[in-house]
């Protein structure tokens, strides 16, 4: 592999990096506001307040974004890894549409909030498809 040829994954990875960390950390301070904006009524998940869920997906979110970072920081690109956060953010867009779909009172808000990440999750996912095909590594 060269440089030419894992530049658009290379940099569509540091790009997912730079989205999760940021998206992440914005989840985590203002979890709660966004649980009132998202919701009519209170919601809960596993027993979880929307909330903490919040939080938890931040952290998750922060941490996936510095595995994005580290991957792309490699000399040599990991194609696995670089596999598995396809995989990852595939398996995001279809969470995001299976959490419309469950019975909660979504506001319009939460409904675009949750739309919106999903298309920017789906952007990068087809950056990273394209970049895993020039490489011959698509899955």
């Amino acid at each position: 592999m060269n440089a030419s040829s894992d530049r658009l994954l290379r940099r569509t990875l540091w790009g997912n990096a730079i989205f999760s960390v940021v998206s992440g950390a914005i989840g985590v301070a203002c979890a709660a506001p966004f649980a009132a904006w998202a919701t009519h009524a209170p919601l809960s998940v596993a027993g979880l307040d929307l909330a903490v869920v919040f939080e938890l997906l931040g952290i998750g979110v922060v941490l996936f974004g510095v595995i994005c970072g580290w991957v792309a920081s490699r000399e040599t690109l990991p194609q696995g890894w670089a596999r598995a956060i396809f995989a990852a953010d595939i398996a995001w867009v279809a969470a995001s549409a299976l959490v419309l779909v469950l019975p909660a009172s979504w506001t319009t808000a939460g409904i675009a909030g949750i739309v919106v990440v999903a298309v920017i999750v789906a952007d990068i996912a087809i950056l990273e498809y394209l970049g895993l095909r020039r490489l011959g590594a698509a899955l």
